[in-house]
């Protein structure tokens, strides 16, 4: 299941809580409309005065046993009720009060964005899913920090590009004179230029995703050697000393593999955060 490839990608500086918030709600907070100020004030004071008319038409019909005042002060608080909640902001007008520019959907971007931004995501999810990261092995990276800032960089490039990308392509539909080639030529360039680097962005992620699943397999083959005692053994029992020599070489080198493999993924990763 990849569902959280589609996830809102959300700024570091956003806080974890309302982080969790943004990314559960998603199709709220595209889809929600924002009131104005004064439309807000107009809906709370009306509100207010729905609520002081229920109250007073509930002790009316209290004092009387008035049916009818009973049903219009029911009617009158609905109406407070609807009103009041209308003209405050709510939880995801909140929200994109305070981090409107802080959440890109990846629907919203085109389909030259989205692929990058998918392998982006892929190869962070697998350094993050990775052994030697939960192991500590990766600390000197600082994951949890480098890997939020390297996908909010790269979705925000992917974002301006995909809306220069339509611009260019409203223009190109036009009819084309040598003034508005003359224009375009130059964008398109900067724009492609733009492009190149942030694939290479996300080729790096891609080769430190490799590195790490590398250094994942060496561990594990590592924490296989725990088992040479019985093959040493079973080797001594038939006095093979050619076996136990060459399965003690071939311990030598897995150790030395696995030290070399997360070399090379720390370094990879430490080349993400310069």
């Amino acid at each position: 299941m990849e569902e959280w490839i589609d996830e809102p990608i959300v700024s570091p500086v956003v806080s974890e809580p309302d982080r969790q918030k943004i990314i559960g709600m998603p199709f709220l907070l595209r889809g929600s409309s924002d009131l104005s100020l004064r439309t807000r004030r107009f809906l709370i004071v009306n509100g207010s005065i729905a609520g002081v008319v229920g109250a007073f038409l509930a002790g009316v019909a209290i004092q009387s046993d008035s049916e009818s005042a009973a049903f219009v002060s029911v009617l009158a608080f609905i109406v407070a009720g609807l009103f009041g909640n209308a003209g405050r902001l709510n939880r995801t007008t909140r929200l994109q009060h305070l981090y409107g520019d802080c959440y890109i959907f990846p629907a919203d971007l085109d389909e030259d964005a989205l692929g990058l931004i998918r392998r982006a995501r892929r190869a962070i999810e697998s350094v993050s899913a990775s052994r030697v990261n939960r192991l500590g092995l990766l600390d000197d990276i600082a994951n949890d920090v480098v890997l939020p800032e390297k996908i909010w960089d790269i979705a925000c490039l992917l974002r301006t590009q995909a809306a220069l990308r339509a611009e260019q392509d409203e223009a190109m539909s036009e009819m084309m004179t040598p003034e508005l080639a003359a224009v375009i030529a130059p964008q398109r360039e900067a724009l492609n230029r733009s492009v190149a680097a942030v694939t290479k962005q996300v080729v790096e992620l891609e080769d430190y995703a490799d590195r790490v699943q590398e250094a994942d397999a060496a561990l594990r083959a590592h924490e296989l050697l725990e088992s040479n005692d019985k093959y040493r053994d079973l080797l001594a029992r038939t006095d093979d000393a050619q076996g136990l020599q060459s399965l003690t070489e071939h311990v030598s080198v897995l150790e030395s593999t696995l030290a070399k493999n997360l070399r090379d993924a720390i370094d990879a990763g430490q080349t993400l955060a310069t």
